[in-house]
């Protein structure tokens, strides 16, 4: 074992005698900066030993990593851990001349072994102590450092914004304050923690996440998704009720377990019902040690979260009303769930606090945009004379790329690098609704504030029609990169910062699936047929929809398939291949396709709604994909449908990305267009594939993957709940 800096000894022995005095002092910097060097010699020839941190107090983890981590590299006992703690938390002499800490470490052991394997198994009824706060695991990775097991509480309930708390304190001003004021206008909101956007999960690579999600929201089930965590080995975490787990009943606790094996920027949000846009959502960030891009950037701290947002819960919404507020466009933008509101009819706007973003100049800071959109709108940022230098997307990193501003879907997620380059100054950040929404001439503002500068941008507000100078965008809607462009870059034409595994991009996959994507049409005839009960949403157009892939509505089951699954009718299950003649326009059903473990799968969606500056975000659970072709027929105008894409693809006219495709785990079909991409089906269980829109999602736009056998799967954890139809016999 390397030598500890004799300084650094001295630290370790002043650091004894104040955990043994239960000192509550604070490590100052150049403390805190030795104690690092001592976590890191203590572990360099025992890296991939399990360290636990028992006390989570802030004040005091520092120091305890440093005893655990050496205690690890002896004994490898969470017992001898726990009484370790426990003889440091006793008024303990501690030698000052010729100590040895292997020595010391042994001699209490010996000396307490009875007395302390007792006082352990105490220990290790309380589950706490295993456990680190959100405020110790938002930290710097380091490459040799023990994982954490990262605890989060989510309280899950209906609340106010701009309600009574705002009476009481401001969130810029007030630690915890419980004041939210989204864009300034009250209305009723389901948040956690009473915060918007929820709490943020940050963590480090390998850390184990716990959060028990207690739901109080009364006459409503909730359960949340943790999107872009792979749930390796975790599938019945992942989120998406009646699939992999029964929904959370009010009055309830749930306790999500994964770990954050895929760095990046990811979010949660709610996968039940219209909650996600009434606010149950949040950031989640995986970092890494050896991040490929960090020489790019001097500061990693600024999520941008955009949502969009409602005056009134979302499920007003649905179906959709015939006179007042009809449609399911958003009435507004948020960012960081903040954000002004202009009434369109009277100009006035709302005086309610805006984000605001602090740089200072000659600095290079990583931006993590997140679209936690949930309707239909595109949305366009850009930053006032600023440009971005895109790196990640989905939180897989890309080769580097500039552009002046960036378009992002539902669940798309850009990492971006801004150089603070410009005069010292206040700046406008603009988001501002595209595609179908651009009738509603939606947008949102936040501030970029130098140091030293004012509060306030000395340029006039921009607002919809007088934007900001957009300049080269990322991901244009039209997609037309079939050559190089000035004034766009394709998400096609990004290339992954990594070498693609080769299998993925094989000359011929070992499974390839075709989906057409549309919409039924109904007629009020049916819909309202006496004694039917056909799942639809009206849109203005006095259209009565259904979601549709592949010809058929996917039904949830009613149990949950991953523990449940011989609890279920195999008739419930339909795909392309065994749908029954005798569905008439479409199948309502549990659209479900199996796929062998390992297989390398193709996917092409092809968008056959058509309908105009509309485009279809898809989300795949528990896997990375590979964007390998984005396009539109030859003759753009013409029509699509699965045949034609069939048959170019029969032609070999759909020329696939075969160097460097960029991972994703969301992609919008382009307008009267079609996407594939590649993954390798490595992750057994069942998952979601679906439409990002929420209204989409909910009257069926979506399948599910079916990955490997049941025997493939980890067993269904201890206690794990159940649920489903409850049909005694008639009397």
């Amino acid at each position: 074992m390397k030598t500890i800096r004799a300084e650094n000894l001295t630290l370790i022995k002043s650091l004894l005698k104040l955990n043994a005095n239960n000192g509550d002092e604070t490590p100052d910097g150049p403390t805190a900066a030795a104690l690092e060097e001592i976590a890191e010699v203590l572990t360099i020839e025992h890296k991939n030993s399990k360290a636990f941190e028992p006390i989570t107090s802030t004040r005091r983890s520092a120091e305890n990593a440093v005893f655990i981590m050496h205690l690890q590299h002896h004994f490898q006992n969470v017992c001898a851990t726990f009484l370790i703690i426990w003889t440091f938390s006793f008024a303990v002499q501690i030698p000052t001349e010729n100590f040895n800490l292997d020595e010391f470490l042994e001699a209490r052991i010996t000396k307490n072994k009875e007395r302390g394997f007792t006082h352990c198994q105490e220990l290790t009824k309380t589950k706490p102590l295993l456990t680190s706060t959100p405020d110790e695991c938002n930290r710097v990775c380091y490459e040799r450092s023990a994982p954490k097991n990262c605890y989060y509480k989510f309280i899950i309930e209906y609340y106010t914004a701009v309600g009574g708390a705002c009476e009481l304190c401001a969130p810029n001003t007030t630690k915890n304050c419980q004041c939210i004021y989204a864009d300034g206008i009250e209305r009723t909101i389901i948040v956690a923690n009473r915060q918007l956007p929820g709490p943020s999960i940050q963590v480090c690579k390998d850390d184990n996440v716990i959060i028990d999600v207690q739901n109080n929201i009364d006459g409503a089930e909730v359960s949340l998704h943790w999107h872009g965590i792979l749930q390796h080995n975790s599938q019945y975490y992942d989120g998406v009720p009646m699939l992999t787990q029964c929904p959370i009943h009010k009055g309830n606790v749930f306790r999500y377990k994964w770990k954050a094996e895929n760095p990046g920027t990811h979010f949660w949000h709610s996968h039940t019902g219209f909650q996600k846009i009434d606010g149950l959502a949040g950031s989640i960030i995986v970092r890494e040690a050896t991040d490929i891009h960090q020489h790019l950037y001097d500061y990693d701290n600024n999520i941008l979260m955009i949502s969009d947002w409602y005056h009134y819960l979302a499920n007003e919404r649905f179906p959709g009303r015939l006179k007042t507020n009809r449609g399911q466009d958003p009435n507004n933008l948020l960012i960081n769930g903040k954000g002004q509101f202009v009434d369109p009819i009277t100009n006035i706007s709302t005086d309610s606090p805006l984000e605001v973003f602090y740089v200072e100049r000659g600095k290079r800071y990583r931006f993590r945009v997140i679209n936690a959109c949930a309707t239909t709108c595109p949305v366009h940022l850009v930053i006032e004379r600023h440009k971005v230098q895109v790196i990640a997307t989905d939180g897989e990193p890309v080769v580097p790329v500039v552009a002046d501003s960036v378009i992002s879907l539902s669940a798309e997620r850009y990492d971006f690098v801004l150089h603070a380059d410009q005069p010292e100054g206040t700046y406008w950040i603009q988001t501002k609704a595209r595609g179908h929404c651009e009738h509603k001439k939606i947008y949102q503002m936040a501030i970029l504030k130098y140091k030293n500068a004012p509060d306030e941008p000395t340029s006039k507000p921009p607002h919809y029609t007088n934007r900001l100078f957009t300049g080269k965008v990322l991901n244009p809607l039209d997609n037309a990169c079939s050559e190089r462009r000035t004034d766009a870059i394709c998400l096609e034409q990004l290339e992954n910062a990594y070498t693609v595994n080769p299998l993925v991009l094989k000359e011929k996959p070992d499974m390839k699936i075709f989906l057409p994507v549309k919409f039924a049409v109904l007629n009020q005839t049916d819909v309202f047929k006496p004694n039917t009960f056909n799942k639809y949403f009206h849109v203005p157009d006095d259209l009565y929809l259904a979601g549709l892939v592949d010809g058929i509505a996917h039904a949830p089951p009613p149990v949950p398939l991953l523990s449940q699954y011989k609890d279920v009718n195999p008739k419930q299950f339909c795909n392309g291949d065994t749908q029954l003649e005798s569905c008439g326009l479409y199948c309502h059903c549990t659209h479900k396709i199996d796929i062998p473990l390992n297989a390398v799968v193709e996917v092409c969606l092809v968008d056959e709604v058509q309908v105009n500056f509309m485009y279809h975000p898809f989300h795949l659970h528990g896997h990375t994909f590979y964007v390998t072709k984005i396009g539109h027929l030859p003759n753009a105008s013409e029509s699509i449908s699965l045949e034609k894409v069939i048959a170019l693809d029969k032609e070999n006219k759909l020329k696939r990305n075969a160097k460097r495709p960029t991972g994703k785990d969301t992609i919008a079909i382009p307008n009267n267009g079609y996407v594939c991409l590649r993954f390798i089906a490595d992750n057994p269980g069942f998952w979601l594939f679906h439409c990002h829109f929420l209204h989409h999602l909910v009257v069926g736009m979506a399948v599910v993957f079916q990955v490997g056998n049941l025997t493939d799967l980890p067993p269904v954890p201890t206690g794990f709940p159940t649920c489903g139809n409850f049909l005694p016999d008639i009397y």
